[in-house]
């Protein structure tokens, strides 16, 4: 690989789920053992609201998983257009020089008088 495609990495989205159901559940069993519900029912809500938070976690984890493999390959595609666009400029200004030959390389007469009056 390059050095243009090994700047762009892939980041790392497998922490979004454990997040999101950590976070989340924590809340709802706070705010629910303040509420005094009783044991079993607090033991359900719990329960319930991490299988809510796991699938909500995956779904949203699958979003972003799909947006970051979009902009990759985007910004991969882009790189190589730039590569070839590079390579089409190069070769048709060889094939430019080609055509003008050894017209480039001649010397004006006045180029020691720099005046221009």
């Amino acid at each position: 690989m390059n050095t243009d495609t090994e700047e762009l990495k892939k980041c790392n989205t497998k922490l979004i789920t454990p997040l999101i159901v950590l976070s989340c559940t924590a809340i709802i069993a706070i705010f629910t053992y303040f509420e005094h519900y009783p044991v079993g029912d607090w033991f359900v809500i719990v329960c319930t609201s991490v299988v809510i938070f796991l699938i909500l976690g995956l779904i949203v984890e699958k979003m972003i998983t799909k947006f970051v493999d979009i902009n990759y390959e985007k910004a991969l595609a882009e790189i190589e257009e730039a590569k070839r666009l590079e390579e089409e400029a190069r070769a048709a200004m060889e094939a430019e020089g080609a055509e003008v030959g050894d017209g480039l390389n001649v010397v004006p007469e006045d180029q020691d008088n720099p005046s221009l009056f």
